[in-house]
Formats: C-alpha cells, structure tokens, sequence
C-alpha cells in the first residue's frame, strides 16, 4: 500500500513542476489601451494619463489623451532578451518631460493580451549636491484592444 502513495505523490509533486510560465518576453502586433504611470520617490499619488499604442511589425504609434506633451508620437522598436528598444521619430519642444516620449530601453512583460513596458534607468553614480534625490518610474500599462 506504501507504493502506490508515493507515486501518487511522485505524480502530485511532478504536476506542479511543469507548469508553464503565463508572461511571455514578446509583443504581439495590435492595438494597446491603457495608462502611462509616473510615479515619483517624493509624491504619494502617481500621475496617471490614458494612452493608446499601435504595434505593427517593429513599428509604433503612440497617442495621449489629457494635456501630456507631445500627444502623438511615431517610431520603431526592436525586441531582444525581454527587453524592448523603441525609437520615437520627432522634433519637441524643451517645455515637457522628455521621459514621457515612447523611447530608450523598455523591459516588458507580456501575456498575449496584457502588456507592461516599463522604462529602464541609468544608475546615478556620483551624484552632485546639487541633484535632486527624486526618483521618477515610467510604466506603460496595456491591454490588447483588437
């Protein structure tokens, strides 16, 4: 009687072994709506803003409702160990965040439907007195809308 318990808890043990991951590190071509999250070290309440991305064959097309600057933007982007490269084509203006811009370095989570594409920062690593010690993320989070 002692056999058959242990392979049965053999089969339980092995069962919970091979479940597969539900994130995938891709993205799957298709339209996108959700926010931009900025949160900042020093503010309690993250600035939330609604957003919809267009992804099409390693292009992008990016547009914010509200006030964010600029409202609209194109590029492209590149996809390589979960971690997206996005170039935004453009000429700003100097009166807004430039980190808002769909550009730089992303890591992503994916799962076919839900996307999260949140921007990856430099290191400071000598800081000047005069810095502030602010630190601000930028997460994009979307789902499929087609």
């Amino acid at each position: 009687m002692k056999a058959p318990v242990h392979i049965l808890l053999f089969v339980i043990c092995l069962s919970f072994s091979c479940k597969k991951p539900t994130t995938v590190d891709v993205i799957t071509d298709g339209n996108y709506t959700g926010v931009l999250v900025v949160t900042n070290s020093v503010k309690s309440v993250p600035e939330i803003t609604p957003i919809s991305i267009s992804l099409k064959e390693g292009t992008f097309n990016f547009s914010a409702s509200g006030n964010l600057k600029p409202s609209a933007v194109k590029g492209t982007y590149t996809l390589q160990n979960g971690i997206g490269n996005f170039a935004a084509e453009g000429v700003w203006t100097a009166d807004f965040d430039w980190n808002r811009i769909l550009n730089g370095e992303y890591d992503i989570r994916s799962s076919g439907v839900d996307l999260t594409l949140k921007r990856r920062s430099k290191p400071i690593t000598d800081p000047s007195p005069a810095t502030s010690y602010a630190t601000l993320t930028y997460e994009y989070i979307l789902k499929r809308a087609d």
